[in-house]
């Protein structure tokens, strides 16, 4: 897929390990430090308790753990977002739960500055768009709009992990 055009093996390495980490049901009890393990199961639980804390984008994401320059998270939209750029994170997504549209590159619109390094707007013109759904897993690499639309109706949960470059 043209969307992991450009993923470096560690990030690489990481979307697998992650992946393989979901699918394995748990961490044993001795896991070491450093090692973090969340279930498909444990996912669609933070998914349906963000669903009661959104905001008034109609998105709620809640922090797992950060390590070194690597963030985990969770989200849930019930809504479309805004049109999103990262200075220096990358985004690494896996679909938990529901469907979306992700558009990504082409050039934003009406977009701001909202934090250091990081860009807001409401729209993204000439992107190229890709459907997602439950496992399907994208990278974005720094300095790309992205956009998340879901259609009337639409929830999705979705595991991200982000890292600064």
């Amino acid at each position: 897929m043209k969307f992991f055009r450009g993923m470096t093996p560690r990030i690489c390495a990481g979307a697998i390990v992650l992946l393989a980490a979901a699918a394995a049901g748990g961490a044993p009890a001795d896991t070491p430090p450093g090692v973090h393990v969340w279930t498909a199961s444990e996912i669609d639980a933070k998914g349906k308790a963000l669903s009661a804390k959104l905001d008034a984008h109609k998105i709620g994401s809640e922090t797992l753990v950060t390590e070194g320059n690597t963030l985990f998270m969770v989200a849930h939209r019930e809504g479309s977002g805004q049109s999103e750029w990262h200075e220096t994170q990358a985004d690494v997504i896996m679909i938990s739960e529901g469907h979306v549209t992700l558009t990504v590159g082409g050039t934003m619109v009406g977009d701001s500055q909202t934090a250091p390094g990081e860009r807001r707007g409401s729209a993204i013109n000439g992107g190229s768009e890709v459907k997602l759904g439950p496992g399907d897993v994208v990278y974005i690499q720094p300095k790309t709009p992205h956009l998340m639309t879901l259609a009337a109706g639409e929830k999705v949960t979705y595991f991200v992990t982000k890292v600064t470059k």
